[in-house]
């Protein structure tokens, strides 16, 4: 970590991370996957929409959506704004890729961000969990959490009976747990599957690494390592 953030040298890893991902057309191509977007369908600087996929001008249409990508990272004048560029599913990726220019301060609110924006952080390709559970033991945990989460943490028992519920996209050694049964069993049934279960286990505070609820689901980021859980 940085004492202070090298904007700069951010937005130069943005911008090697635009062109390291190829555009993958998904569904027929009514859907795409690339960092910057999921949809085919682009805005250029010009407010005109484009077609990342339509036959013919491809690489055309590349060319005008960077052009338009480039100038956006280059007009940004703060992280935040840098990482809400990005797709919300690729924001932990981009942190990978450059924390290392980064002040402990910025690093613990983009995490905070990306991981809670992210439709399913726990299984990110790019990010394992054991470098997740890395990063959320640096973060500075009063930017971590909002202050009421944190006084929640702060004061939450030795020893606590926590759920995780989980679907076919779910890793079952994922952080995400709640010490709300239903929250837990909602996430068991979001994905309707008869393989669908959910796990329960007696978690230590020291294991129990930051409490998250700006999504209302009482949401404890567990170091999985250290706990012994049961299906139920």
């Amino acid at each position: 970590m940085l004492k202070e953030t090298n904007l700069l040298k951010v937005k130069e890893t943005f911008k090697t991370l635009f062109l390291a991902v190829e555009i993958e057309p998904l569904l027929g191509g009514l859907v795409i996957q690339h960092p910057f977007s999921n949809s085919p369908m682009v805005n250029t600087m010009e407010n005109e929409i484009i077609n990342l996929v339509e036959k013919g001008k491809e690489k055309e249409n590349f060319n005008i959506w960077k052009n338009t990508i480039y100038t956006l990272i280059d007009k940004s004048d703060n992280l935040t704004g840098l990482f809400l560029l990005l797709d919300k599913n690729w924001r932990l990726t981009a942190l990978k890729f450059s924390k290392d220019y980064m002040s402990l301060e910025d690093f613990s609110e983009i995490l905070s961000l990306s991981w809670i924006m992210a439709e399913n952080p726990n299984g990110d390709v790019n990010v394992n969990i054991n470098t997740l559970i890395k990063w959320f033991r640096q973060a500075d945990k009063h930017i971590l959490m909002e202050d009421d989460d944190y006084k929640i943490w702060e004061n939450l028992p030795d020893e606590l009976t926590l759920y995780r519920g989980i679907s076919q996209h779910h890793n079952p050694k994922g952080l995400s747990w709640t010490k709300n049964f239903k929250t837990a069993e909602w996430f068991k049934n979001r994905f309707n599957s008869p393989d669908n279960y959910m796990l329960k286990a007696i978690v230590k505070k020291e294991d129990m690494i930051c409490y998250l609820n700006s999504r209302g689901e009482d949401e404890i980021v567990v170091d999985t390592r250290h706990i012994i859980s049961e299906k139920i």
